[in-house]
């Protein structure tokens, strides 16, 4: 056999070997992302040991800034880091794994807080969050609409319209406006913050809802 021959066979095998580790990753059913939620979990978990407690009145100091940031790239895109406060302080931890796809979004962030932990299943066209193991409802990116697990109603919804700050509405209610993120914010701390405001009385269902829209913009704006 020529050596053209051969290189082409074992070009070929290195090719199926490829493939058969790749494929998994490439649009994965549920019991993959199952099995990923539960090793990503255990790594988000070592990150968050030091978080330091987010409370309704603190949600205004959350900032797009971040440390102990890692990526990792091989069939899958993973990437963790910590996001933290104005004042630099540890307060939400996550990690964002990308699989291969051929035209939507298919990706699995897990993220916590020193109360609440976020699981976010982006998958064709949509995103399905459980929030402390409980379904919270479908997210639809584009509209910043996000309909309820039970009731499969509208409750929430982040304007994306605005040209500045995005209103956000639980129940047609008012409840705080998140800045435009993943532009060039500076190195001024205030000029990186989330929320420009958030009324000081929420419920803890809408402190959830808040969190969890937040928190799926705020690594969407880092997934570059």
């Amino acid at each position: 056999m020529g050596i053209l021959a051969l290189s082409a066979i074992i070009m070929a095998g290195a090719g199926f070997v490829l493939f058969a580790q790749s494929a998994p990753n490439y649009k994965p059913g549920r019991k993959k992302v199952q099995a990923d939620l539960k090793r990503i979990r255990d790594e988000v978990l070592e990150l968050s040991a030091d978080l330091a407690p987010v409370r309704k009145e603190d949600l205004e100091l959350i900032s797009t800034r971040e440390t102990q940031r890692t990526v990792k790239k091989w069939f899958v895109r993973n990437v963790k880091a910590v996001f933290t406060s104005i004042f630099e302080e540890p307060v939400i931890a996550y990690y964002h794994r990308h699989y291969l796809s051929s035209k939507k979004k298919d990706s699995l962030i897990f993220a916590k807080t020193s109360r609440y932990e976020f699981f976010f299943w982006q998958h064709r066209g949509e995103v399905q969050i459980v929030v402390n193991e409980q379904p919270l409802g479908a997210y639809d990116e584009a509209g910043g609409l996000l309909t309820s697990a039970r009731t499969k109603k509208v409750i929430a919804k982040l304007d994306k319209t605005q040209t500045e700050g995005m209103p956000m509405l639980i129940q047609g209610k008012l409840v705080g406006r998140m800045a435009k993120l993943g532009g060039t914010s500076g190195k001024n701390p205030l000029s990186q913050r989330v929320f420009e405001f958030v009324i000081n009385d929420l419920s803890p269902e809408e402190e959830a809802i808040v969190l969890a829209i937040a928190i799926f913009e705020m690594v969407q704006s880092k997934a570059v």
